[in-house]
C-alpha cells in the first residue's frame, strides 16, 4: 500500500514570523526636508576631518576600515586638553544649529514660503 502523502505547510520560523509581522505594522516616515538646517558635526567628526589626510598619506593602502579603527585609537588616545579645540568648536556649531532650527521652525510654524520669494526675485 502506497504511502499517502499530507498536504505539508510550509514551516515558518519564528523569527521569519517575526519579520512578516513588523512589515505589516510599519509606517512609512515623512519624508525629511531639504530646507531643514543640518546637524552639527560632532567634536570627533571635526577631529577626523583635520588629520584623515595625513593617516591616509602615511598608509596608502590602508581600507576605509582601518584608516577609521585609527582614527578612532587616534581619538581615544587624545587627553581631554587635546580635545577642546574640536569640543570648542562642536558647541560653537551647535549653538549655531540651534538658532537656525529655532528660526526654521518659527518660519514652519507660521507656513511662510519666504525662500520661495526670494528665488523668485533673484531671476527677475
Amino acid at each position: 500500500m502506497p504511502k499517502v502523502s499530507k498536504k505539508e505547510t510550509p514551516k515558518v520560523s519564528k523569527r521569519s514570523a517575526k519579520n512578516v509581522e513588523v512589515k505589516q505594522k510599519k509606517k512609512k516616515r515623512a519624508k525629511k526636508d531639504p530646507n531643514a538646517p543640518k546637524n552639527p558635526l560632532s567634536a570627533y567628526l571635526l577631529f577626523c576631518n583635520d588629520h584623515r589626510d595625513a593617516i591616509k598619506a602615511k598608509n596608502p593602502d590602508a581600507s576605509f576600515g582601518e584608516l577609521g579603527r585609527k582614527l578612532g585609537d587616534m581619538w581615544r588616545s587624545y587627553s581631554d586638553a587635546q580635545k577642546a579645540p574640536y569640543n570648542t568648536k562642536h558647541e560653537k556649531a551647535k549653538a549655531a544649529y540651534a538658532k537656525e532650527k529655532a528660526a526654521y521652525d518659527a518660519k514652519k510654524a507660521n507656513g511662510s514660503d519666504d525662500d520661495e520669494d526670494e528665488d523668485e526675485d533673484e531671476s527677475d
